[in-house]
């Protein structure tokens, strides 16, 4: 099982992600904590218009490629920086759970785990 945990600064309100178990979940927690942040939906604006395959933020890259996202850190020091590889359903999924279950409740603590091809967000007040 890989993961990553975020803790909600409660005097700004935005997460800070932490403890991931490997590049991969910590790129994605760059992207929610940092990037998507509290406008998921610019993300998902990006992923319905044809005309731009490839998005950046504050700490990631996006690219639309074959039926996945692959989302990578800007700044990596990698030779060949690593991707996390995710399908399209699951790129909007994490999206809208992270707006239902994180944005609008702003639990203390979230952790999203990624076991059996599924990614899935857990969190605790």
């Amino acid at each position: 099982m890989e993961y990553v945990k975020f803790f909600l600064d409660v005097k700004y309100g935005d997460y800070t992600s932490k403890n991931a178990s490997n590049i991969e979940m910590t790129i994605l927690g760059h992207f929610l904590a940092t990037d998507a942040g509290n406008r998921p939906s610019s993300f998902r604006e990006w992923f319905f218009d044809d005309s731009t395959p490839d998005a950046s933020s504050n700490l990631t890259s996006l690219t639309r490629e074959d039926g996945y996202v692959l989302l990578s850190d800007l700044y990596s020091e990698e030779y060949d920086p690593t991707e996390l590889k995710m399908t399209y359903a699951q790129f909007l999924k994490i999206l809208d759970d992270w707006e239902e279950k994180v944005i609008k409740l702003k639990p203390k603590e979230v952790f999203i785990k990624h076991e059996n091809d599924e990614f899935i967000i857990e969190t605790k007040d």
